[in-house]
């Protein structure tokens, strides 16, 4: 059964977007000035839940809802009696949960009629949107770091099949938040153009919620077999709130308690050691500023793809500051082990993001044997771990 409706996270937590330039909650009139109409009025959206237009059900009803199944050979190697229970995001026609928030964000765009939308990628985010962005007949221009285009080559191909513009900023060198170096490329572009929107990948409420299927579905099809905890990966918060938001939500209403792993790169540490603040992504006032965690800067120049965001999306904050999740970092080279193992395991690659929530199940398969839990994966990106 397709969800008839999507979970917002803003119901618990409001008031956590601010207008950039004077620090106060933003008016819809302001926002609007930024973000096509439907996306605006969903930031400052408080109700539980919003509806999923009845059209956009029949596109997502392609592949939603994504299977469970149970990692059974993961599980043993790791050691334990745990049970691994895995909901399957790879079965989007990108591979990889972004595709939610691509389609929800292209229809809602076309509807409004936007002919051009820009954004910032590290390779996935972008190649869901230009194939949403195709479907939905919306032109995609995509601003891709040469790091992340060196890391993941095919991604700039692939999103040019898909008909999207790409446009790579950056050098070899150069020390950078790659997110906020094309964030800020792609804002001065569309003020330039006049004709098209910026819209960010990450971190804002019009991205979050359509990600949160991924958990509502979840916790009904697993029924009375529900998680111990659940695991999920965070750069800025999209697939952690994807798998987790309904359990986040129970423990802070204190109607369940499920616990709710954040895996993070120790290059970027957003919440363990992220300061609370007010953020945005881009460096010109445009984008509206959140009450969330923010870091100066990433602690090094390894690449770690989706996960490298200086800022969290709003609600992760406020889980973290309730007390409703736990974090743990882990390097580059124990997410990729822990990416290898299932892959020899279930015979499955899985995306370099990935590999981060797997290293997390591990230590939580270890820390609470015959436990279980839950985790989403994505497909592989074949540059990950080459």
């Amino acid at each position: 059964m397709i969800a008839k409706t999507v979970f917002n996270l803003y119901h618990q937590f409001p008031d956590r977007v601010l207008d950039p330039v004077t620090g106060a909650p933003v008016s819809l009139d302001r926002l609007v000035e930024v973000l096509p109409p439907s996306l605006a009025a969903m930031e400052l959206d408080t109700r539980a839940e919003l509806p999923v237009p009845e059209d956009l059900r029949e596109v997502f009803a392609e592949y939603r809802p994504t299977p469970i199944f149970e990692a059974r050979r993961f599980a043993e190697a790791i050691g334990g009696g745990s049970r691994i229970l895995v909901k399957d995001e790879g079965r989007t026609a990108s591979g990889n949960h972004k595709m939610n928030s691509a389609l929800w964000i292209a229809y809602h765009c076309a509807r409004d009629g936007v002919r051009t939308i820009t954004t910032e990628t590290t390779g996935n985010w972008g190649l869901a949107l230009a194939l949403a962005g195709q479907r939905f007949g919306v032109h995609v221009v995509c601003f891709l770091d040469k790091r992340s285009a060196d890391a993941r080559p095919d991604r700039e191909e692939l999103m040019r099949r898909a008909g999207a513009e790409v446009i790579v900023v950056g050098g070899d060198d150069d020390e950078y938040d790659p997110l906020v170096l094309s964030a800020n490329e792609a804002v001065t572009y569309t003020r330039q153009r006049g004709d098209s929107a910026y819209i960010f990948g990450s971190v804002y409420n019009y991205f979050i919620l359509p990600q949160t299927m991924t958990g509502v579905e979840a916790r009904a099809e697993l029924g009375d077999e529900q998680p111990d905890v659940v695991v999920g990966s965070c750069g800025g918060g999209a697939n952690l709130l994807g798998i987790a938001a309904p359990y986040l939500a129970a423990r802070v209403d204190g109607t369940a308690d499920t616990e709710v792993l954040c895996a993070e790169s120790e290059l970027c540490p957003i919440v363990s050691k992220g300061v609370l603040g007010h953020y945005s992504i881009d460096e010109q006032d445009h984008y509206p500023k959140l009450v969330t965690y923010g870091l100066e800067r990433l602690l090094g120049s390894a690449y770690i793809g989706g996960l490298g965001s200086t800022i969290v999306a709003a609600p992760v904050a406020a889980f973290h500051q309730a007390g409703a999740l736990r974090t743990a970092q882990f390097s580059a080279d124990e997410a990729a082990r822990a990416a290898q193992l299932f892959e020899r395991t279930e015979g499955r690659r899985v995306a370099l993001e990935t590999g981060y929530q797997l290293a997390g199940v591990i230590q939580e398969a270890r820390r609470r044997p015959g436990g279980r839990i839950l985790v989403n994966v994505s497909s592989v990106d074949r540059s990950s771990f080459a």
